[in-house]
């Protein structure tokens, strides 16, 4: 959905009253876009090898994983938006009678923890590819473009710290103890990765 806008688009949507996307939305795509660096720093620095190259067929799986990973950051952004505006919906549910505040709970529940996990996996997608651009690609790139690699590093480690607060944002509405722990837990190993 968000994909398919241009850019100038996407920005129009992202500043309109409307609340979706936000800035779940928002850290996704700038992911994929990170994502886009990392492949375009591939693929200028295999442009430059021969086939023959113990790097050239290397560098290509590795710029495939980072295009699937980027396919997921799109979704994941669609994903926040709709994630949203479940929560939306369920705040709307009516309340008047037990059976209809009880249902209203569960569904509100229901939304809290879908939306705590779309940050989460933004966080685990950019966490493997914090790691792999990092210690996989960048060594073997070409000094020209390993600032690019550089920068799409720094952003992952941006949205890994930023997807964090969306995180918590949902776990403070949910009422299971054992189910915040458990989402709050796995978001805390995930930033312990970025602060090693």
């Amino acid at each position: 959905m968000f994909e398919k806008l241009t850019i100038e688009k996407y920005n129009e949507v992202l500043s309109s009253k409307a609340p979706t996307p936000g800035g779940g939305s928002a850290l996704a795509t700038v992911g994929a876009i990170a994502c886009s660096l990392v492949e375009m720093a591939i693929n200028v620095t295999v442009a430059k090898l021969t086939s023959d190259n113990e790097y050239y067929d290397y560098l290509q799986s590795e710029s495939k994983i980072v295009n699937r990973a980027k396919s997921a950051l799109y979704r994941l952004s669609n994903d926040d938006a709709a994630a949203f505006e479940q929560i939306i919906a369920a705040r709307k549910l009516p309340k008047m009678t037990e059976d209809e505040a009880k249902h209203r709970e569960i569904a509100l529940q229901k939304a809290y923890h879908n939306a705590a996990l779309v940050p989460l996996d933004v966080m685990r997608v950019c966490s493997d590819l914090l790691t792999r651009s990092e210690l996989r690609i960048l060594p073997h790139l070409s000094k020209y473009v390993s600032s690019d690699c550089v920068i799409a590093i720094d952003l992952f480690k941006t949205i890994i710290r930023n997807s964090s607060h969306n995180v918590y944002a949902n776990t403070t509405y949910i009422t299971s103890p054992e189910l915040k722990a458990l989402l709050e837990r796995q978001c805390e190993e995930i930033l312990q990765q970025i602060k090693q």
